[in-house]
């Protein structure tokens, strides 16, 4: 109660606020935040997908896995259940980290490091978004550095140029969910004009940590905030403006890599071992992007922007576990790592220092006075700052876009020699023993300093639509110490042409065909091993899509000829080199079909039988989904037994399902995903589960037109309505499940 309180104060002191001015009208240009360039998602010589503000809000999700879930191609494994570590794949990429996919933010490359570090262990906060694109196959050359799978470009709030524009939601729910998300944005003066935004979710969890006297939250509390501020000179003749904009997101997460064994799951799936009490994970974010957007005549326009991006983030959990094969609490301990437990069997498989360790770890016995676990105190700092610009000019029948960026990104370690010890009693309860400090000047530093450049020519001739890309990415870097950069690779040089070409054909009645091939490339991290290579690959895609004023159909034939698969080492997929280098994975392919189909009211026309008093209703109905099929070609020296195995993570089927009943006054719609089992690891011993997972939203509109609101919505929505639960995550450290179902409640007002 005192929450809701909480949120109806808000609630009424934004009201207040936003009451000051009541203009309805609002105006925006996305053209200097899109990758889409001068055609939209229907033109497009290959696989691209928009959603926007409207269908953002109508779900009300906050997870992107979740957002992106209508994307035909697009796949995610899931983690945590909030989203906070997203893993998006595409184009049968590993989605682990979403490493293998270019992720962007008004056009900008989003993340901790792009080059240096793909891990994404930072995610830009998709529930204050406004839209989001998705470009695959050729479409996406333009964007970059990684060009096998594609594109996600998120699009934040935008600056209104004309009038006012404000918006309130709050959002109540189980496990102490709540969200708070709130914006408003006007002018100050005919030429200058301004959005800021907050956005605010957190949740206790929906799991349960064993033992006495451990702390009871597993969940996270996040909070964003956007400003941006324009300049827009009035009477210019290159209709251009200036903005600049900040936006910062501050995270706690208690969140831990520690599954559970296969007989712990099967008892009770979303039980913790206090062995993993404190795991921790604090995260703070800032970015800064100027834009200068001119059109210096009416056949050409160019966008300048200048951006610098922070990221710091301190994930303790625990890594380790020092035993005393005697157990008797004297004389010498041993170190046994979580990743050479078996978790899969449940200890079973475990002898002498390992068995102890997993005992331990699963709570069956308790420390000794000598023994302790160790906690890795995981303190990394990012960096990315760069400049680029995007020159787009029409020449008669040829559109063409150049573009340049120019960019340098790092990640430093701040942990070397950092760590903290603790006990665990039989009582499962973790207590603290020490902690040693960092060793100052000793941290691991990756730096990268790449340059790019793209050109694309969208030629029209007839009936035909042709693009010919080609990319050019130039990259040094450094491996070293905070004290001593550069000291183990330096200036490591590596630079790549990618060619691209698509043609669409224009049939009669909206169809449309269209083919198209790239080249497919990733760079390896900076620091890893002198013998990797960067990711290679050969890609063809032919598909057909047809349209209509209610209704379109997509359908997406490809193939991935990877000369070299590179695979990332990371604590998330169960690695045990060296964490955050790029590995060789010898050559791959995965062949599949991407398909969509959208209906606007599937009883529109013919009208049924006895359906005159409901012609208000429509029913809209989405199916999306795909199908493939991947193989490793090759064994390599650190996997002996992939040849012929399925590649990591990449799922064989995937579909998603909506059906709605839409009024103007309330609507109510189902979505259903179907998440197939999907191997772990390249050897292909763990899964995850598979089931199909429902989720149920309804809305109805709220006669409340007070304070300036201009509509008023109440809604409820249900995550995992039949509440099924699955492996949703396997590996050497065991088995996580599924967020499980999920009640939500709140009230959205627009001003």
């Amino acid at each position: 109660m005192r929450l809701i309180m909480n949120n109806i104060g808000k609630l009424l002191s934004i009201s207040a606020v936003l009451a000051l001015s009541a203009n309805v009208t609002y105006a925006e240009d996305l053209g200097a935040v899109s990758v889409f360039g001068s055609q939209d998602e229907t033109q497009q010589a290959g696989s691209a997908h928009f959603i926007g503000d409207d269908e953002i809000k109508k779900w009300n999700y906050t997870d992107p896995e979740r957002i992106l879930s209508r994307i035909p191609g697009v796949y995610s494994q899931t983690e945590d259940g909030y989203g906070l570590r997203t893993n998006i794949g595409m184009r049968g990429v590993n989605p682990l980290r979403t490493s293998k996919i270019n992720t962007m933010e008004d056009g900008v490359l989003q993340g901790p490091a792009q080059y240096s570090n793909f891990s994404m262990y930072f995610y830009p906060d998709t529930g204050r978004m406004e839209g989001v694109e998705v470009l695959k196959g050729p479409a996406a050359v333009g964007t970059g550095p990684k060009t096998t799978a594609g594109t996600v470009n998120w699009i934040s709030r935008t600056v209104p140029t004309q009038g006012t524009k404000g918006h309130y939601s709050f959002t109540l729910g189980d496990d102490g969910f709540s969200r708070n998300h709130a914006y408003y944005g006007g002018q100050l003066s005919p030429s200058i004009s301004y959005v800021f935004e907050v956005h605010d979710y957190r949740a206790d969890g929906f799991k349960s940590i064993k033992g006495t006297s451990n702390p009871g939250d597993t969940g996270f509390d996040k909070t964003s905030d956007l400003f941006k501020i324009r300049y827009t000179p009035v009477g210019s003749k290159w209709n251009q403006y200036f903005e600049l904009s900040s936006q910062n997101t501050e995270e706690t997460s208690n969140e831990t890599y520690i599954g559970l064994t296969t007989a712990a799951f099967h008892s009770d799936p979303f039980q913790r071992y206090g062995a993993s009490a404190a795991d921790q994970m604090d995260a703070d974010y800032h970015r800064y992007i100027f834009t200068h957007y001119m059109e210096p005549s009416s056949t050409s326009r160019l966008t300048t922007k200048l951006y610098k991006t922070r990221f710091s983030r301190l994930w303790a959990k625990m890594g380790k576990v020092y035993v005393d094969p005697q157990g008797n609490g004297s004389g010498s301990v041993s170190s046994v790592s979580l990743s050479a437990l078996d978790m899969q069997g449940a200890c079973g498989a475990d002898a002498g220092n390992e068995l102890r360790a997993c005992n331990i770890i699963t709570g069956t016995t308790a420390t000794a006075a000598n023994e302790y676990l160790e906690m890795a105190m995981g303190h990394r700092d990012y960096g990315m700052t760069g400049i680029q610009f995007v020159y787009n000019k029409q020449m008669g029948n040829h559109d063409i876009e150049i573009g340049y960026r120019r960019h340098k990104d790092y990640r430093l370690r701040e942990d070397s020699g950092f760590i903290r010890k603790y006990g665990l009693d039989s009582n499962n309860t973790l207590s603290f023993k020490s902690e040693t400090g960092a060793t100052d000047g000793a941290g691991e530093l990756k730096d990268t300093d790449a340059e790019s450049w793209h050109i694309k020519d969208i030629i029209t001739h007839g009936n035909f639509t042709t693009t010919l890309g080609l990319r050019y990415e130039d990259t040094e870097s450094n491996d070293g110490t905070e004290a001593n950069p550069g000291n183990s690779k330096q200036d490591v040089n590596d630079d790549e042409t990618m060619l691209s070409a698509a043609t669409v054909y224009q049939i009669q009645g909206g169809a449309q065909i269209f083919a198209g091939y790239h080249q497919g490339y990733s760079p390896i991290g900076a620091g890893t091993s002198a013998d990797a290579t960067p990711e290679e690959s050969d890609n063809y895609e032919v598909g057909l899509r047809m349209s209509s004023p209610d209704s379109f159909i997509e359908l997406i034939a490809f193939y991935v000829d990877y000369e070299n698969l590179l695979e990332s080492c990371l604590i998330a997929n169960g690695c045990t080199g060296n964490i955050g280098d790029s590995n060789n994975a010898g050559k791959a392919e995965i062949k599949g079909i991407e398909f969509q189909y959208r209906l606007a009211d599937i009883f529109a026309a013919p009208a049924m039988k006895g359906q005159s008093t409901m012609k208000s209703i429509k029913y809209p109905l989405l199916v999306s989904g795909i199908l493939q099929d991947s193989e490793y070609l090759t064994n390599t020296d650190d996997e002996l037994n992939q040849l012929g195995k399925s590649i990591a993570y990449v799922p064989d089927f995937q579909m998603y399902v909506s059906l709605g009943a839409e009024t103007p006054n309330w609507a109510v719609t189902l979505g259903a995903k179907y998440h197939d089992d999907t191997f772990t690891n390249a050897s292909n011993t763990y899964k995850t589960g598979k089931a199909w997972i429902f989720d149920l939203h309804s809305s109805m509109n709220l006669p409340i037109r007070v304070g300036g609101v201009t509509q008023a919505v109440g809604f409820i929505n249900i995550d995992n309505l039949l509440d099924k639960t699955i492996v949703a995550s396997e590996h050497n450290y065991g088995k996580r499940p599924n967020k499980p179902q999920t009640f939500m409640a709140g009230g959205k007002f627009d001003f």
